[in-house]
């Protein structure tokens, strides 16, 4: 895209060291206290690219050049070079950023008068030369000039505040017709045309077959009309109609939604809740089963236990010889030795007993337990099942009342695409019997003719680059619209010049950088940059306070400016501000902070010992 990057702004002289500040691709930011030298930053740019003088301050004495570096839209790189008085700029093919003392490549005149000068230079680069703006309605036209673009992009801290629109360079009527073509000139990418003569007869043949094919195209698009459809009020009428319709049938869909979605969520945490039933049921089951098969060891323990007991008082009184209890030989068994060793027995077979008698009952309370556990689980499964059938019931209802405003949705969405249709071709008709009503003013009008506007689908593309600008830097406003009429931008119904510097100072960077990115964004020729001085007002100077002037202008602002530049911007932003930059900006862009104590960061823009003692280093 046809643009110019600024590199380096430098003053030199002899046995002077050179003051220089570097500009970064996307963003530079100079801040700091007042009376540093950061608006004679601005102001010595705008004097390399044209302007007539430059107010010197104490600490420029000695220094001889100023030297601009700039990247043109090809990707070479000059230098600009001109003294501090002088009405001739020369050029260096390359980047020079120190007092230089061979002579330049060429030279050219700050002077826009004659074919080599600056104006003309610098608009070749961006693909503008002859370009031509509107000078007044009846069709008078003259040479765009760079400088005509330039205060566009180019915002001192009086114009930033100035009730004058971003557009105009002053509130008299003089050059506002020019100033407004140049504005149409970056919007649409095209100049005015040059004013035609009267046409001769060859010119009016070719006008009237002109205006008989116009005459075949509006015959052509009346057909294609429908014949029910009635006239353009009544479509319009029928429109309005429809989409009040619509936005019925809209509301209605999304109370029905909201219902559907409402029951779907029910539906599936009800599902949800089935599912864990469902686990915890068949957790039981399988507890039942487990302890039902310990129950019948338990049972079947204590039958053998009672086998036992029955069968070992008979033992001793059917067999001779070793104890059948403890195994001793007849010789050292005593009298009664059957009877101990049985009643040993008895006592082991009723611990046993005894102990598995309690396992068992314990085994048995627990069963009850799970068996009244899952007759709880299952009645609670039931009610959910009854309580998803419900909703089951509920959803297929609401789908049922849906589905004829579906219907009814569309069937309006057809028509309202009918009805556009219709008046699509109602606005063609208009459009190419305008085109012809101009033919054959042209057949009559001897000179030129009166400047056009800019179309309306051109300006509510940059109302809404400026919105969405304004909506980045945390702007709270309604609606932003730049009436080309007029000249101004307008809040609502209220116009800039109505609110306070503050806004007004927003508003105005925000025409700029919204300018740049639509120009940018279309390929459009612009010179790529934007140059903001105190686009910030509304806050605080170091040490000072924060306070805003608006209520649209919260504190974060500032910090969401920086951001927005750095982050999306895709130009080149020079910012001159008095507040700081947040820190991670610091970081990331190119940073100047000019203070008053030689000791803390920058002294300003010239080097310490630059000023003629007593002398002051300029305005802020």
């Amino acid at each position: 895209m046809p643009s110019i990057r600024l590199l380096h702004l430098t003053f030199a002289g002899a046995d002077r060291e050179k003051a220089q500040v570097v500009f970064d691709p996307r963003l530079t930011v100079i801040y700091g206290a007042s009376d540093t030298g950061k608006s004679f930053v601005t102001e010595a740019i705008d004097y390399m690219l044209g302007a007539r003088k430059l107010s010197l301050i104490p600490e420029a004495e000695g220094y001889s050049q100023i030297l601009l570096g700039l990247e043109l839209p090809d990707g070479s790189v000059i230098t600009l070079v001109r003294g501090p008085q002088s009405s001739r700029v020369g050029v260096f093919n390359a980047d020079v950023r120190d007092l230089v003392y061979r002579a330049p490549d060429f030279e050219l005149s700050v002077s826009t008068r004659g074919s080599n000068n600056l104006s003309r230079y610098l608009l070749d680069r961006l693909g503008l030369e002859g370009a031509l703006i509107a000078t007044n309605d009846t069709g008078g036209t003259k040479l765009l000039g760079f400088r005509d673009l330039l205060h566009l992009c180019l915002v001192s801290e009086t114009r930033m505040v100035s009730k004058v629109s971003p557009v105009l360079r002053s509130t008299g009527t003089s050059g506002q017709t020019a100033h407004k073509s140049v504005l149409k000139l970056l919007l649409t990418g095209r100049g005015e045309p040059a004013a035609d003569a009267r046409p001769n007869a060859s010119q009016r043949r070719l006008q009237k077959g002109k205006i008989g094919l116009l005459d075949q195209l509006v015959l052509d698009v009346q057909r294609q009309l429908d014949p029910q459809g009635g006239n353009e009020g009544e479509l319009a009428e029928q429109l309005r109609r429809l989409l009040g319709h619509q936005d019925t049938i809209a509301l209605s869909l999304r109370e029905i939604t909201s219902r559907h979605a409402e029951a779907v969520a029910r539906r599936a945490g009800l599902a949800v809740t089935l599912g864990q039933y469902d686990q915890r049921l068949a957790e039981i089951d399988d507890l039942l089963g487990r302890f039902g098969l310990l129950r019948s060891q338990y049972e079947s323990d204590l039958a053998r236990l009672a086998m036992v007991s029955e069968a070992g008082g008979l033992l001793g009184y059917f067999r001779t010889g070793a104890c059948v209890f403890c195994g001793a030989d007849p010789v050292h068994q005593t009298a009664g030795h059957d009877l101990q060793e049985t009643t040993a027995l008895h006592a082991a077979v009723t611990a046993e007993n005894t102990k598995t008698h309690h396992l068992l009952s314990d085994l048995h309370l627990t069963i009850d337990d799970l068996r009244i556990q899952r007759e709880e689980l299952a009645g609670q499964r039931e009610q959910s099942v009854a309580q998803s059938d419900q909703v089951d019931l509920e959803i297929a209802r609401i789908e049922e009342e849906l589905r004829p405003v579906e219907n009814q949705a569309a069937e309006a969405m057809t028509a309202r695409s009918r009805i556009e249709k219709e008046l699509g071709l109602h606005q063609r008709i208009q459009e190419l019997e305008e085109v012809r009503a101009g033919l054959v003013a042209d057949g009559a009008v001897p000179g030129g003719r009166p400047t056009g506007s800019i179309p309306a689908g051109t300006v509510a593309a940059f109302d809404r680059a400026i919105e969405r600008t304004l909506e980045a830097w945390q702007v709270r406003l309604h609606s932003v619209s730049y009436d080309q009429y007029a000249a101004e931008l307008f809040v609502g119904d209220r116009a800039r010049a109505g609110h306070g510097k503050g806004m007004r100072a927003v508003l105005h960077a925000a025409f700029a950088v919204s300018l740049t990115d639509y120009c940018l964004d279309k390929e459009h020729p612009h010179p790529g940059f934007v140059i903001l001085d105190s686009p910030m007002v509304t806050y605080r100077q170091p040490g000072a306070a924060r306070r805003t002037d608006d209520e649209n202008l919260p504190d974060s602002v500032s910090d969401y400016f920086y951001r927005d530049l750095f982050h999306r911007f895709t130009g080149q932003a020079i910012i001159v501000e008095n507040s700081d930059p947040p820190a991670d900006i610091v970081q990331g862009a190119q940073v100047y902070m000019f203070s008053r104590d030689p000791h803390d960061h920058r002294f300003g823009f010239f080097p310490v010992g630059a000023a003629a003692p007593g002398g002051d280093v300029g305005e802020n």
